[in-house]
């Protein structure tokens, strides 16, 4: 079997990739040939891909940030490179959109990894919502467009829990398969949190961060202002905002910070690698996740891992999960909830302990790998 994995311009590494990076290891690991096409790739990622070979573009596709021109553009860079090659592949295994519409008229038996559909960027819940009447009504046929893709051209889908199910099927009339994501346990319940702390000059303050590109969708404004609610009464509070921060939003977190008066509590730390990532935890005593219902969902995990209480949204996909297992607070209520771990914090480093104990005996990538293979192999 030889598995082409799709995905669009990995300019980050973020969860999606990491996910894409842990399976095409495991199948070079388990002598399944694969090979990844994407319009981009960072070098941190290409360097952590064992045995895995690369197709890139060489004339990248023009990209503006998530608009409907610059979708449609990649997907048909990446058909075209499908296309060309598609006489070497058994399987094609797609990722993030708009990777899924790349297969439109393939040949060969597709799988989808849907982190999240497309309506996200596009739909009723996305940014969109106060552009034009004539953007509104192309992206509406652009959905239409890519839903029938799906039902016609994947054969199955997969998504990494309950609440992303149900979206899915009641979006595409289809019952997605459940597999959730795997963690890096051992390698994020070991960080220099001491090194974090003089890089970033976080000595004697009580740390709260997030974790994540700078978007609305990961909503790191509800993080600044519970810095802004609690910071009189907790002494030396900081926030970090970890992740990469160009882009208009970012500009209008900063104005706020700046307008506030805020710039002491909030760190922008820009891009960084999953090592600075680690050590960041290990340096800090909250993690939040304000994230609406997009993304993020391997974030509060590996917080976990690194024994870190965490705070998630009612929205955020992995809530129930974080819920049923009382791993951490689920709440809309951020300001309430970190005043309550400050103010017990033996308490809730005791709940992350256990945490960070279920995410080693229940989320890992090698489960995630084998039940994805063996999908790979039903639909072969």
């Amino acid at each position: 079997m030889h598995v082409l994995i799709v995905h669009p311009a990995m300019y980050v590494y973020g969860g999606a990739e990491i996910v894409i990076v842990k399976l095409a290891n495991y199948l070079s690991e388990k002598g399944i040939k694969n090979t990844l096409l994407t319009t981009s790739i960072i070098p941190e990622i290409q360097k952590d891909l064992q045995g895995t070979e690369t197709i890139i573009p060489k004339k990248q596709p023009k990209r503006g940030f998530m608009t409907l021109l610059s979708h449609i553009h990649e997907a048909l860079t990446l058909r075209k490179y499908i296309l060309e090659n598609i006489n070497d592949f058994d399987l094609i295994n797609v990722h993030n959109f708009p990777s899924e519409l790349s297969i439109l008229s393939c040949p060969k038996p597709v799988v989808w990894m849907c982190n999240e559909p497309p309506e996200m960027y596009l739909g009723s819940e996305s940014r969109y919502q106060s552009v034009s009447f004539l953007l509104k009504i192309a992206n509406r046929f652009f959905l239409m467009l890519e839903r029938f893709v799906v039902r016609r051209y994947i054969e199955r889908v997969v998504v990494a829990d309950e609440f992303n199910a149900r979206r899915f099927e009641r979006i595409y009339g289809i019952k997605p398969d459940i597999i959730n994501y795997g963690v890096d346990y051992e390698f994020f319940s070991r960080g220099d949190g001491k090194s974090a702390r003089d890089r970033f000059n976080l000595h004697n303050d009580f740390v709260l961060i997030q974790v994540g590109m700078l978007t609305p969708l990961k909503n790191q404004m509800e993080s600044i202002k519970t810095v802004e609610a609690l910071k009189e009464k907790i002494p030396n509070l900081k926030l970090v905002l970890a992740g990469l921060a160009d882009g208009e939003y970012a500009e209008l977190l900063r104005s706020y910070v700046c307008r506030k008066g805020l710039d002491s509590c909030v760190v922008f730390t820009g891009q960084l690698s999953q090592d600075e990532i680690r050590d960041l935890y290990h340096a800090s005593d909250v993690a939040l996740f304000p994230i609406k219902s997009q993304g993020g969902w391997l974030s509060p995990f590996e917080a976990l891992s690194a024994g870190l209480p965490i705070v998630v949204s009612t929205s955020m996909t992995a809530s129930s999960i974080i819920e049923r297992e009382a791993l951490g607070i689920v709440t809309d209520d951020f300001t309430q909830a970190v005043l309550e771990i400050y103010t017990e914090q033996e308490r809730y480093q005791e709940m992350a302990k256990a945490g960070g104990e279920w995410v080693y005996e229940n989320l890992s990538w090698n489960r995630f790998c084998e039940k994805m293979v063996k999908i790979f192999e039903e639909v072969m």
